[in-house]
């Protein structure tokens, strides 16, 4: 291992003088061609030394990607120094600690980072000497990177050979360090070299390819690619001036760039934009993009021909025109999203590999590009699965010239990643195929294992959970499982980004209900042990490494301190009020929206106008709607759907009230509201209940019919078992009936047990968005169906019900408010309970069991199965509560005691 990356460097700078080595793209100013490029790190490299950094001292880059951070990174290898590259966004203490653990003697800074230096020195209980670039000339104790790139350096020094060797080390990568002694990565020239050999092998580059920087500098993969790659093979290397969508795809139309460095997310995001934007097209264009994007995928795999490029000309156009392929890794790559680019035409070489490593061990060659592997191990590198299991999968093992020899001033960390003949265990797990095609599964630390013992790998589950358009972020991991009593036994739990630009635009209000709802449907399809029955969801994104990985150690830490189990809470998220902020609170519209909304929080706490209704206040869907129901009746103002699902934060809400169409109307106190007085006083005359009330004897004794002869069917193809029909007969009008929820076919299954008087009188209170179509709209018909969507117009809908029981009709509600999917009882909602309070009527339990078996959510498959019914006996609030309670109390009491009845009636039928 003599060979050293700055002789390459020096022979490719020699070679492509004239050729533009990096650029700023769109600043003219910032192009630097070869011939420059080797004489300013010539000029760093000599004035580091005269600053007395010797060979082997360590220096720190922290700063934000720019040509002077790779000149500096080039310019200390050089030197024969040993380069620290650290994360600039990254915590203070854990700089301090890798500061302190390398014992770095001088660092260079971008304009951004200098403030957070001061702290880390003050933390470090020493100076440190500090070059910054963009600073102009030196100033406050900061030396100018600029005036080092201009240091004349004597004849002699330009014609040396660089000092360093193949064994000297040349870079420092910390991978961990926020607590306990930090994990240090020495990485030699001759690490690099051979790096650079099987990349060689893998992309065969030239050098007339343009490398778009989309990355942070400070992690391997891209000085991979951006400085040992493009710098000893000639290319031109292209910085954005911010990473900003805007910014991105003007630099990749500007750039032309044939290759990318990214993450699996970054395709993801180009992925959904892409698909989304077809989605919008006629049915015909959608049809043929289908066609063509099936035909090139057949010509790919079976002719070797790509026709990407002419059937999704300006999808290409959009990366530049001139992609030849784009590199990825950093985490494993979602095989739909892989198929679907190769199949619009572009070629993307999956790498693997870690820091200790130097980079990819494996990597998918273009003419060898099984999509969903990460290739075949490079010629200089072996690779086998440790203690395969019968599947195959065990832990990656890797041996090679480009594998470290172990961490800094850490021998007892280097001897559990070796084992005693040399492989470096990646702690990766992972098999081949018959072809050699190494797939890897997932990290070994990662496995959850559940209490039957099954071993679950989230980043599966996390591809499959992730399908749901309402989700932006999602992660699984495996929370202690206390239920069982077994020790290391864990659950499943999601945590949950919602993806608010979605929820808008789908005119979704309840966005915990709404994906809670399509992630139950979405474990459905899996077997039983891997679905996720627990979700927390959060409004901020999830926190992530540099290459995008997530920090599943960060959330399980958060979940242990208090969101699941006990132990100490971590630090609420303290929110700043500007001073637009306080004048919205503090407005007469602002004033009341929070003081509402006060009232309906479990916890007093701040209100700040950016916080999500759900997520940061904790508003559950029936809270939420009752905040707009009292806003609707303090406001006098009406608030349509399309405009409550619009209103996701208190910001929001509060702008949506001050644009109502009368906007000088009286505010009412906000102590005024309360449900007793707007359910006592509904009157009003509302079109959707009119068809409700008509009497229409002939459609009325048509429908009768329909459901009598389906009540056969179901007693043939259900074995349908009906209990305690006398007390639905018996119980003379106006009343409530309230069963579970289980299926679609709930109203009609009950509905068709009813006699003539109780049928003809019965209505539904049902949410507008399943009643659009035609025959959805005469489905509503037959059952008799108020549709308002309760979620949105609790006010109204509570208004419909009470209308309705004034006038002696049946309500049928569904305490649930959703269908279940596993046959148990989920929550029940309190608006039965407050009809039944205020109007003094009584409520009628009923039990449904086994409809869930017989239609399915999330399936149009009919299945014979067994149902059973039973009407239990009804009750009045009266009966059991007492009259001294507070309304609320009623109303929890009362709909706590018609689960619990309902519960045991279900418990009843399946003995």
């Amino acid at each position: 291992m003599n060979d050293s990356f700055c002789q390459r460097l020096i022979e490719s700078c020699e070679r492509h003088a004239a050729r533009p080595a990096m650029r700023i793209v769109g600043d003219e100013t910032e192009v630097y061609n070869y011939k420059k490029l080797l004489k300013q790190v010539r000029s760093v490299a000599f004035r580091l030394g005269e600053e007395n950094v010797d060979f082997g001292d360590r220096v720190a880059l922290i700063g934000e990607n720019h040509p002077c951070w790779a000149i500096a990174y080039l310019a200390t290898l050089y030197r024969g120094a040993v380069c620290v590259p650290i994360d600039p966004h990254g915590e203070i203490e854990t700089i301090t600690n890798f500061l302190e653990n390398s014992e770095t003697k001088l660092a260079f800074l971008s304009p951004e980072v200098t403030a957070k230096f001061a702290q880390i020195e003050e933390k470090l209980g020493r100076h440190i000497p500090t070059v910054v670039w963009r600073l102009g000339h030196s100033t406050n104790g900061f030396q100018s990177f600029e005036e080092w790139t201009e240091t004349d350096f004597p004849e002699k020094f330009e014609k040396e050979i660089p000092a360093a060797r193949g064994a000297d080390t040349a870079l420092l990568m910390y991978t961990s360090g926020t607590t306990g002694t930090p994990k240090g990565v020495p990485l030699s020239h001759g690490n690099i070299c051979s790096e650079l050999d099987g990349i060689n092998e893998v992309l065969k580059l030239t050098e007339k390819e343009k490398v778009l920087s989309l990355l942070p500098l400070f992690h391997a993969y891209l000085q991979i690619v951006n400085l040992w790659v493009a710098t000893t093979y000639g290319c031109e290397v292209g910085y954005l001036k911010e990473l900003t969508p805007d910014e991105l795809s003007r630099s990749m139309k500007e750039f032309k760039p044939t290759l990318l460095t990214t993450v699996p997310r970054l395709w993801y995001l180009f992925h959904k934009k892409i698909f989304d934007a077809v989605a919008e097209k006629p049915k015909a264009v959608r049809t043929l993009f289908k066609t063509m994007l099936a035909v090139n995928g057949f010509a790919r795999k079976t002719l070797k021909l790509n026709l990407g490029h002419s059937f999704f000309g300006r999808i290409h156009q959009g990366f530049g025109g001139s992609l030849r392929f784009a590199v990825t890794a950093g985490s494993r790559f979602d095989e739909a999203v892989a198929e679907d680019f190769d199949r619009l035409g572009f070629t993307i070489i999956q790498g693997y590999g870690l820091t200790e490593t130097s980079g990819a061990a494996t990597a998918t060659y273009e003419n060898d590009n099984r999509v969903g592997s990460v290739g075949k191990p490079f010629f200089n590198a072996e690779v086998k699965i440790d203690e395969p299991d019968s599947m195959g999968v065990g832990e990656v093992l890797i041996r090679g010239e480009m594998v470290f020899a172990g961490y800094y001033k850490n021998p007892a960390a280097t001897a559990e990643v070796f084992t005693d003949d040399g492989w470096f265990r990646s702690g990766d797990l992972g098999k081949f195929d018959r072809d050699g095609h190494l797939y890897i599964v997932g990290r070994k630390k990662d496995v959850i294992v559940l209490p039957n013992g099954k071993n679950v790998h989230p980043e599966d589950l996390e591809v499959h959970y992730l399908k749901t358009p309402l989700v932006e972020e999602l992660a699984i991991l495996g929370v202690e499982d206390k239920s069982v009593g077994k020790a290391g036994a864990e659950k499943l739990v999601a945590v949950v980004v919602p993806d608010f630009n979605y929820l808008k635009q789908a005119k979704i209000a309840n966005s915990q209900t709404a994906i809670r709802f399509e992630l139950d449907n979405l474990g459905r399809e899996l077997p039983e042990y891997q679905r996720v029955r627990e979700y927390i969801v959060r409004a901020e994104p999830l926190p992530r490494t540099a290459t995008r990985k997530i920090k599943r150690f960060e959330l399980q830490k958060e979940i242990k301190a208090g969101m699941v189990g006990g132990g100490e809470k971590p630090p609420e998220k303290e929110w700043k009020f500007e001073a637009m902020d306080e004048k919205l609170v503090a407005s007469e519209t602002g004033k009341t929206v929070v003081e509402v909304i006060r009232r309906n929080l479990r916890e007093a706490g701040v209100v700040h106008p950016d916080m999500n209704l759900e997520i940061d206040l904790g508003l559950d869907s029936l809270a939420r709607a009752e905040i707009f129901a009292a806003l609707e009746s303090i406001f006098k103002h009406e608030i349509e759907p399309e405009q409550a699902a619009q209103a996701l934060t208190v910001r929001d809400l509060v702008g949506l009230l001050e644009n109502r169409e009368n906007p000088n109307s009286e505010i009412r106190n906000p102590k005024s509201f309360g449900w007793s007085a707007i359910v006592k006083n509904a009157d009003d005359d509302l079109p959707e209940l009119r068809k409700v009330l008509q009497n229409r004897p002939l459609f009325t004794g048509f429908a009768f019919s329909v459901y009598k002869v389906f009540n056969l069917f179901c007693r043939g193809f259900m074995r349908l078992e009906v209990q305690g029909r006398e007390n639905l007969l018996n119980l003379e009008r106006p009343f409530l009936i309230c069963p579970n929820h289980q299926s679609f076919l709930d109203p009609f299954v009950l509905c068709s047990n009813y006699d003539y008087d109780k049928f003809k009188n019965t209505f539904h209170v049902g949410a507008s968005e399943f009643f659009e179509n035609r025959f959805m709209k005469w489905v509503a018909n037959m059952l008799q169906v108020v549709p308002v969507d309760p979620d949105v117009q609790l006010m109204k809908a509570m208004k419909a019900g009470a209308i309705g029981l004034k006038n002696g009709k049946i309500l049928n509600i569904y305490p649930e408010g959703e269908r279940g999917f596993d046959g148990e009882l989920h929550e029940f909602k309190k608006g039965a309970a407050i009809l039944a309070t205020e109007l003094g009527l009584p409520i009628l339990p009923v039990a449904l069991d086994g409809l869930q078996n017989v239609w399915a959510r999330r399936s149009w498959r009919i299945r014979p199965a067994k149902v059973r019914i039973r009407f239990g006996k009804p009750f009045y609030a009266n009966e059991i509560v007492p009259e001294e309670m507070d309304a609320e109390q009623k109303y929890a009491a009362v709909t706590s005691y018609l689960k619990e009845t309902i519960a045991d009636m279900i418990n009843d039928l399946r003995k």
